[in-house]
């Protein structure tokens, strides 16, 4: 057997290994269960202790105050399984809900901007579970929330007195009228947006009653239900406080006190699930390498290097397609009809400056249209090969990350995804992956860096959604990981259209199953 066949299947066992323990280590404690709340709303329930409480057959003597957790915008549940797992670990039940048009939730996304209420019927429905729920105290309960999910945990706690407090982590952008929210945690990165910390400890200002206030410094009164306080975390980004354990630190010592919860001891806040999930993320990057050999030999080799423009020139190109395709779509965007926010101004971004960079290799008379025909059929299937591999590694390692299974109207977006933004990842990899592995992978790495540069210009630009800023490690990964995918299919095969048919078709499964939904079946 070749070497590269023996290094393929040698990684995919570790690779396996290292799934099954962290499927393991995550049906371990803390005990959790799936909870369909009413209105067919997607929850998982976690409960305190080592052993699995949903056994049980009565309630508890004392049972335990509960939490209420909601995601931020293109997040889930499964994205705030870390964190859940901190809170439950040190006492608390915790329900982490998917809200609407997010994760597993078949429900239409309705939420937006203008209407900062658009999520009170999920969280009521979440609350209004554990209210009734007796294995948890149900007059002691709090709403916390990351981002969009902390606007709308501010805004619940403005409707609900009953609650004992709300803690908003990098978020809370608006305080509407009425009641004021009990026992408030502004909580976020040092390295959120300014607008978002700004907005924070503006808020928290006003509901303490000072000019300005003290970061770390709580005022009001617990028992009153009058306690304020905003935390700058350092070191930590918008995306990152979600799995810190210094953050849940603050935040458990905050439910303690809103709770009036006494504690004797060390926090435990063990991570049992990082270490074999970086494991598993080290060991799908080797994999990507045979696998993309293994692919470029399915495919068939491409005899003949690109000719015409292209090459160092091919980065200006390729600037010049996403920058001029930018006004194109800041409007509105020209496939409106994909029913996924944001989504649809990323997936009509790409494909207008697919656009443009083809019309530019026509006019230049440098399109190879022979080169794609060519062994197109095993082309096709080599591609469709390599990302079913990708989906199933993918899928398998996101317990600790984003849920990527796709439902049947987000499947259908993500192959239409692909259909429309291929022009443009087969124009980048025609223009830039030309010559010796190492300087066609500089070349490529420097285009995909370039489209991050572009993300962030349109973003401030206010030509592109500003949330993508919030998300833009996520699109750095990605597009990581697609490189090296890319080289080593490159490496044996010179085949720019398989590359192209992955790029395009992982790029719009992402979009796909990250983005909220507002169409369902």
């Amino acid at each position: 057997m070749r070497p590269l066949y023996i290094a393929a299947i040698a990684i995919a066992v570790l690779f396996l290994l290292a799934l099954a323990r962290l499927a393991r280590l995550d049906a371990a404690a803390p005990a959790h269960q799936f909870v369909n709340l009413p209105g067919q709303e997607p929850a998982t329930l976690y409960l305190p202790g080592d052993q699995n409480a949903f056994f049980r057959v009565l309630p508890p003597a004392n049972p335990p105050p509960a939490v209420v957790l909601i995601h931020g915008f293109t997040a889930d549940r499964q994205l705030m399984s870390t964190l859940a797992r901190f809170v439950a670990q040190n006492g608390y039940a915790v329900l982490a809900i998917d809200v609407s048009g997010h994760g597993t939730n078949r429900n239409p996304f309705t939420g937006g901007q203008a209407n900062r209420d658009g999520l009170r019927p999920d969280v009521k429905r979440a609350v209004d579970f554990l209210r009734g729920y007796p294995f948890v105290d149900g007059s002691r309960i709090v709403v916390m929330g990351h981002s969009m999910g902390a606007g709308a945990a501010l805004d619940y706690a403005t409707v609900d007195p009953q609650l004992r407090g709300a803690v908003m982590i990098s978020g809370g952008f608006a305080l509407a009228a009425g009641e004021h929210p009990k026992n408030a945690l502004f909580i976020y990165a040092q390295n959120d947006p300014d607008f978002i910390k700004s907005s924070s400890a503006a808020i928290a200002a006003h509901l303490a009653g000072v000019p300005s206030i003290e970061s770390g410094k709580a005022y009001g009164d617990f028992r009153q239900g009058t306690a304020v306080e905003a935390v700058e975390m350092p070191g930590l980004d918008h995306m990152s406080i979600v799995f810190s354990p210094d953050a849940a630190a603050a935040m458990v010592k905050w439910l303690d006190s809103s709770m009036e919860v006494p504690r004797a001891g060390e926090l435990n806040l063990a991570n049992t699930r990082r270490n074999t999930a970086r494991i598993a993320l080290l060991l799908f990057v080797l994999m990507l390498i045979p696998l993309g050999k293994i692919a470029g030999e399915i495919a068939g080799q491409w005899s003949e290097t690109p000719a015409g423009v292209g090459g160092w020139w091919g980065l200006l190109i390729v600037f010049a397609g996403l920058a001029a395709a930018m006004p194109l779509v800041g409007a509105v965007a020209p496939v409106a009809f994909f029913p996924l926010v944001v989504g649809d101004a990323q997936i009509s971004w790409f494909m207008a400056a697919g656009v443009i960079i083809v019309i530019i290799l026509i006019l230049a008379r440098s399109l190879d249209w022979q080169g794609f025909r060519r062994h197109l059929e095993t082309t096709i299937l080599a591609a469709g090969i390599a990302m079913i591999v990708i989906y199933l590694a993918e899928v398998g390692m996101s317990v600790v990350l984003h849920n990527l299974t796709l439902s049947p109207e987000r499947f259908i977006f993500a192959i239409l995804g692909a259909i429309l933004t291929f022009p443009f990842w087969y124009g980048f990899e025609f223009m830039l992956r030309r010559g010796s592995l190492t300087i066609s992978t500089l070349r490529a790495s420097l285009g995909r860096a370039l489209i991050i540069v572009m993300i962030v210009a349109g973003a401030f630009l206010q030509v592109l959604p500003f949330v993508l800023l919030l998300i833009l490690p996520v699109v750095f990964s990605i597009l990581a990981l697609m490189e090296v995918f890319a080289a080593s299919a490159y490496s044996c095969s010179r085949n720019l259209a398989l590359i192209a048919i992955v790029d395009s078709a992982w790029f719009a499964w992402i979009i796909a199953a990250t983005n909220p939904i507002t169409f369902m079946f």
